[in-house]
């Protein structure tokens, strides 16, 4: 629900960050530039353009002025958004040249889009993306680097990255076979990608060939041990054009065993060449079985596209919004262990266990009604259920969101303070939770026994490098400590409301997303707060 007041309904419903003439101009510089992706780069770019200034300077985050005859917070700005958080380097720049105030008349913002698309088509060669920016968006491939024309119910941007060129752990042909083939999924009305795209695109490399057979198409490339494939899942449950495909394998495993570790590096730089051709994700998540990156088309007849990563396979596969979603909400709402508390939990059968939404960035837009979470129904089932996303964040966090921390605190009567929960990418995990009630002697000895370690007045237990089995270890350590302090779950009604909660969970700066965007941990087996 959206609630204007007076100052909101004032503002026009579609706000320009700099008149037209200028909006292309500045996108005209941005198409033009060559090397922003360090703070020397930048610092040297502002230093030759009189109008450019440093505004803010965030751990993630650099602000550029690129109209500084006006006073903030008017005029455009330039976003470069850190590789990391404190680091000098940058692996995306975004200008906003478009606000839309909520509810924006769909005319309204309809014609703006089509005003600004329009009058930046005269810039390079842009290829328009029909599945971006309500129809209206563009992409061009100068030299090294993308830059897409794109948008949501929030405003329109334009997002410029550099193209990976280089990488360690999968086929040196990957970044090229990435920035060929992955837009014309990406861009295919309904998620169907031609045949005849296909051939186009491997006729314009004179090195690649396809090798289609019935209902695929293999690529061909310089190195014979790659062979991304196109594929087709139709069928009657799923009617689609015929001689399209709606998948795309870009690796398969062939070794074994395959760690967690190996698993993340490879899913990693596919994913950084994949995000570097279609921008910024409108959904990061996963769940038990893999990652879950999702772009999405808004509308209820958009479509999604989803790169994953399950058992030995990393591919991309597009689907049809509206019921795939309502298929997973349904999922949610109606599933559950089939044994009740006594039997297994359906944590490991989650669709996904986690997801982001970053509104200010994230383009397209997002299912009407979200899924809420699962319940644990016993302390076994919350076990689980903690392995399984903690597991998920693992593997997950440090490739989707480097440098960030994941937080929750459990809260119940029986725990004073609560017990903290914080996994960062960089330092690990970290339990705190005060004294159980006792004898401190007789406590502080418990406690130690289960793998506590005393810190100040409360105790604390980390894993500075986590590793799958750290999922475990860190599930059984908070279990076992709710069941020592009497918080079983064997009243039959589970672990629900008024007796234990999952207190602000939170990932990076999430907590300051209220109307902007939103965190869900769905796998995280406890009522939140």
């Amino acid at each position: 629900m959206i609630v204007e007041n007076a100052a909101n309904a004032e503002r026009p419903a579609v706000g320009w960050t700099a008149d037209l003439a200028t909006t292309v101009e500045l996108v005209r510089t941005l198409h033009d530039l060559d090397g922003c992706w360090t703070r020397a780069d930048v610092e040297r770019l502002v230093e030759a353009r009189p109008d450019w200034k440093i505004r803010r300077i965030f751990p993630d985050l650099l602000v550029v002025g690129l109209q500084a005859h006006l006073r903030w917070p008017l005029g455009a700005e330039l976003y470069l958004g850190a590789t990391a958080p404190k680091s000098d380097r940058y692996h995306r720049a975004r200008v906003r040249l478009l606000d839309f105030r909520l509810p924006t008349p769909e005319e309204e913002r309809r014609t703006a889009l089509r005003t600004l698309s329009e009058a930046l088509r005269a810039i390079g060669a842009p290829t328009a993306v029909p599945t971006a920016a309500d129809g209206f968006g563009l992409r061009w491939q100068p030299a090294g680097r993308t830059m897409l024309l794109q948008a949501n119910d929030r405003g329109a941007w334009v997002a410029l990255q550099p193209r990976v060129t280089e990488v360690e752990h999968v086929s040196p042909e990957l970044p090229a076979v990435v920035a060929a083939f992955v837009p014309a999924l990406h861009d295919a009305p309904g998620g169907h990608c031609p045949v005849e795209a296909v051939e186009r695109i491997a006729a314009e490399h004179p090195r690649w060939r396809v090798d289609f057979g019935q209902g695929y198409a293999d690529i061909r490339t310089a190195d014979p041990a790659f062979v991304p494939s196109f594929a087709s899942r139709t069928s009657f449950a799923r009617p689609g054009p015929e001689g399209t495909y709606d998948v795309l394998d870009l690796h398969r495993f062939d070794d074994l065993p395959l760690t967690l570790e190996h698993r993340r590096e490879v899913f990693g730089e596919i994913y950084r060449a994949v995000r570097a051709v279609l921008g910024e994700p409108t959904l990061f998540g996963g769940g038990p079985d893999g990652p879950d990156v999702r772009w999405r088309e808004a509308g209820e007849e958009g479509r999604l596209l989803r790169l994953l990563c399950e058992g030995r396979r990393i591919r991309l596969e597009t689907e049809a919004a509206a019921p795939f979603e309502e298929d997973e909400r349904l999922a949610f709402a109606y599933g559950g262990p089939y044994g009740g508390s006594d039997g297994p939990s359906d944590f490991p059968l989650l669709r996904y266990s986690w997801q982001l939404h970053l509104a200010y960035e994230a383009p397209g837009g997002t299912a009407d009604v979200l899924p809420g979470g699962r319940l644990a129904l016993s302390l076994p089932h919350l076990r689980e259920g903690l392995e399984c996303l903690l597991a998920a964040w693992i593997e997950q966090l440090p490739v989707q969101r480097p440098g960030e921390k994941a937080t929750f605190s459990i809260a119940a009567p029986q725990i004073s303070g609560g017990l903290s929960f914080a996994y960062s990418t960089d330092k690990g995990v970290l339990l705190r939770v005060g004294p159980r009630p006792g004898e401190p002697a007789e406590v502080t000895a418990a406690m130690t026994a289960d793998g506590w370690q005393p810190s100040g007045k409360r105790f604390k237990a980390e894993f500075r490098t986590p590793t799958r089995a750290t999922a475990a270890e860190v599930a059984t350590l908070i279990t076992t400590e709710l069941a020592a302090r009497g918080i079983s779950g064997d009243s039959g009604y589970g672990l629900g409301p008024g007796r234990i909660t999952a207190r602000r969970p939170s990932l990076g700066q999430s907590h300051q997303l209220a109307g902007h965007g939103f965190f869900r941990a769905t796998g995280l087996g406890l009522e939140t707060s």
